[in-house]
């Protein structure tokens, strides 16, 4: 009986030495720490603004025409003929506008993901080396708001940032 109770014993105490371990983490607060992030984030901004600065200035030119139109429009200075071709211009002109903010907007995403996809595959990889070397079965990402209750996780920030070297 003595016998029996000693592998008992053992036996748990071996299954809660085997447990799974869950971990957690803000991903976002993580990624704001970086100074890889605030770089990508600041040379995004610059190449944004160089598009707006042209998307700027095409508007600007675009709502120039169209007032030199109307003026001469309502002057009396442009015949039917010359009011509908100076209309089709100006359609034109507003069409290359409207594509070219489109254009800028997928340019943006693009480099968006370009720059950053070098640090999350650094973060990502980083998590994964946290999760083996301290065998975590899962790590949850709190930032995402998908998760609505984590019973005995452990905040693995401090780890991952170690690994990044932060």
């Amino acid at each position: 009986m003595l016998i029996l109770l000693a592998f008992v014993l053992g036996s748990a105490t071996l299954s809660a030495q085997n447990a799974p371990k869950y971990g957690h983490m803000n991903l976002g607060n993580l990624l704001e720490m970086l100074p890889d992030t605030k770089k990508a984030n600041d040379d995004l901004k610059l190449f944004a603004d160089k598009l707006t600065a042209k998307d700027d200035s095409l508007t600007k030119s675009f709502q120039e025409a169209v007032n030199v139109y109307q003026q001469a429009y309502q002057g009396g200075t442009l015949t039917p003929v010359q009011a509908q071709t100076k209309e089709q211009e100006l359609q034109k002109q507003q069409e290359y506008i409207q594509k070219f903010e489109q254009d800028a907007q997928q340019q943006v995403a693009v480099k968006r993901e370009e720059l950053l996809k070098p640090i999350l595959t650094r973060v990502n990889d980083a998590i994964k080396a946290v999760a083996t070397e301290n065998q975590y079965l899962m790590i949850f990402d709190t930032s995402s708001g998908a998760m609505l209750f984590a019973a005995e996780s452990d905040d693995v920030t401090a780890l991952v940032k170690k690994k990044l070297g932060i």
